[in-house]
């Protein structure tokens, strides 16, 4: 299955912003097939330097990477939360690997029950964190169709600000989406009638 988080999946994304997305697969499914990583090809000659930056033409990686659409295609597999990121169709997709500790995704599954979090890797408990905290986001704000539009409003007005003071950035130590989108969730909890 696959699923959405952050400002995509709330409605407050911006043009030119990424899109990130969890990839949930079974257990059957590991890191190695999604990047591609530990592959040995068939006419490997012995000499460990050939196999730099060789993956697996099966993964899911290289069938990104070759896809005539995408550019900008960087994997990160040694993160804390491994990550394929790159462009599609000029659209930055930040996508992440989750495997569960089941041998299928069943059709009822929910992302949201905490036991989804039992036996999985801390890479795993990481990127199904995403679309977990944006659902809970979206839940706390939702009374109302008009209480959701003031939090639109006020995240958009927000990130602006910070955006026009160089004050927008989680890798620069300020505040990202993430922690706007919490915070306005939580004075919206504070002052639910309240006008944008």
């Amino acid at each position: 299955k696959l699923y959405t988080s952050g400002s995509y999946r709330l409605g407050v994304h911006e043009p030119g912003a990424d899109i990130d997305c969890i990839l949930v697969a079974p257990n059957v499914c590991s890191r190695q097939d999604f990047f591609g990583s530990e592959y040995v090809p068939p006419d490997y000659d012995g000499d460990e330097r050939t196999l730099t930056g060789v993956r697996d033409p099966m993964s899911l990686a290289e069938i990104i990477r070759k896809h005539p659409d995408v550019t900008n295609f960087n994997p990160v597999e040694n993160a804390a939360v491994p990550i394929l990121t790159f462009d599609w169709e000029g659209v930055n997709i930040d996508l992440l690997f989750a495997a569960l500790n089941s041998s299928s995704v069943p059709s009822t599954f929910d992302i949201d029950n905490d036991s989804v979090l039992d036996g999985v890797d801390a890479a795993t408990e990481k990127s199904l964190n995403g679309p977990r905290v944006t659902n809970l986001i979206a839940a706390l704000v939702n009374g109302t169709p008009e209480r959701y539009q003031t939090f639109l409003k006020v995240v958009r007005c927000v990130r602006k600000w910070a955006k026009a003071r160089g004050l927008y950035s989680n890798k620069m130590g300020y505040w990202g989406g993430v922690n706007i989108n919490i915070s306005v969730a939580l004075v919206i909890q504070f002052y639910p009638n309240a006008c944008p």
